[in-house]
């Protein structure tokens, strides 16, 4: 899980990886809560930022976790405005279902949703699906997620609360495994980075960059 803020940006910050091939920043289909394609479209040019926090959540083939997942969004005690932009990265199960169902229940909550995606017959990686989800959103700062995990009720509040009085700063936090004791070196590591190893890191830890 992972967030990043740039203020004043005029346009989307992309994450780059070895996946992330063929993603240059385009204008994107949105997609209703519903399904239906508004053909509304979004200018990636834009300055005005619509919400304080874009949670930014790739998914592929994710069925199995997205109920835990999606209600930890919900969940959020943040109080400023949220949206969740979500990219789906050529799922073949009922990841697409199961983020529909839950547009409904968080935009009810206030929640803005926008979901993007491809149907092509090949995934094209995390790296290209945060790169997009990052492109549709509207938020000035932008929060990593990802489709197997949670997050506590607290961390988006929390972060957002450390990034507003720490200008130009890399905000981590620490992760716990379920079941405890599983991948107990990776836990290890990425609970113990320092400040200068989380910021060769971005797009792999749970950050908050400003």
């Amino acid at each position: 899980m992972s967030a990043i803020c740039v203020p004043g940006r005029k346009k989307p910050t992309e994450i780059g990886d070895e996946d992330s091939a063929d993603s240059s920043p385009t204008k994107c289909r949105c997609v209703s809560s519903s399904g239906n394609s508004d053909q509304h479209r979004l200018d990636c040019e834009r300055e005005d930022y619509l919400n304080d926090v874009s949670v930014i959540l790739p998914v592929h083939d994710a069925a199995r976790w997205l109920d835990e997942c999606l209600q930890s969004v919900l969940e959020q005690d943040f109080q400023g405005s949220m949206q969740l932009s979500v990219y789906d990265d050529a799922s073949k199960d009922d990841s697409m279902n199961i983020i529909r169902k839950w547009a409904t229940k968080l935009e009810d909550r206030g929640v803005h949703v926008v979901i993007g995606g491809h149907e092509s017959s090949h995934p094209k990686g995390v790296g290209f699906a945060k790169n997009q989800a990052i492109v549709q959103s509207f938020g000035r700062f932008l929060c990593f997620l990802d489709a197997d995990d949670v997050m506590m009720p607290q961390r988006v509040r929390l972060q957002y609360e450390a990034a507003l009085t720490n200008n130009n700063c890399i905000i981590g936090c620490q992760v716990k495994r379920e079941p405890e004791g599983s991948t107990e070196r990776y836990a290890r590591w990425i609970n113990n980075l320092t400040q200068e190893q989380l910021v060769t890191q971005v797009g792999k830890v749970s950050i908050f960059l400003h």
